[in-house]
């Protein structure tokens, strides 16, 4: 008899055992479950994100394409041709500000004197 309740207790340590054991496999599962359903929604977002940047680099490609045959190379070399052209005249022009602003300066400056010496003569006379 003390064998059989050897026996029932071991039983019962395997039936205890066995519960634990499903009741983790039935965590994991869920687990995994969740994981799955997560994964999907990632899966699903990565594939908008893919599309999109499909669409895009079909516009870029499209609008590149488009530049080349109307000439987009050629009409970039002429604007920075038109570019350098404009700064030099710009350096031209700047230039002929600073003379012109001498020269006011010096005439300013020879009508301060030519007064100065007009006034002294005055009253030297």
């Amino acid at each position: 008899m003390e064998k059989e309740a050897q026996n029932f207790l071991k039983a019962e340590e395997t039936a205890v055992k066995l519960v634990e054991t499903l009741k983790q496999l039935h965590t994991e599962a869920t687990s995994y479950q969740t994981a799955t359903q997560e994964l999907n929604i990632v899966r699903g977002e990565l594939l908008q994100l893919i599309e999109s940047i499909e669409k895009t680099a079909v516009g870029s490609y499209d609008i590149i394409k488009l530049l080349r045959e109307i000439g987009g190379p050629e009409i970039l070399s002429r604007l920075i041709n038109i570019e350098n052209i404009l700064a030099k005249e710009f350096n031209k022009q700047k230039s002929f500000m600073d003379k012109i602003k001498r020269l006011i300066t010096i005439t300013i400056i020879i009508s301060i004197v030519t007064l100065v010496l007009d006034i002294v003569i005055l009253l030297i006379k």
